[in-house]
């Protein structure tokens, strides 16, 4: 067998159906935390009073998320979700502090 049938017979599989849910059980935290990177990223570009706001309305909005997904994975006691710890992060992403510059004449 050649490795490129190798490789396409390895990617040809479609995801479960306990895969998908724990996809879908994971989307409202990865959607809090890509509005976080985004209120980050404007805040990096122009430091104004609303975009501090915007940062700390989606930082709200994290936590709030990832205590409804920490309650929810706790509620459940057989689930194909996957199950999240009050302590553990839910992904790779970390929390970035940006300061506004000081500008030296």
């Amino acid at each position: 067998m050649s490795t490129y049938t190798t490789l396409a017979a390895a990617f040809d599989d479609e995801p479960t159906p306990s895969e998908l849910a724990a996809i879908a059980a994971e989307e409202p935290v990865i959607d809090a935390e890509v509005a976080v990177v985004d209120a980050e990223c404007a805040l990096a570009m122009s430091p104004d009073e609303v975009t501090i706001r915007r940062h700390r309305r989606a930082v709200v909005a994290l936590g709030v998320v990832l205590r409804t997904a920490v309650e929810s994975s706790t509620n459940r006691a057989t689930s194909t979700a996957p199950t999240y710890t009050a302590g553990s992060p839910l992904s790779t992403a970390r929390r970035v502090v940006i300061r506004p510059a000081t500008r030296t004449a």
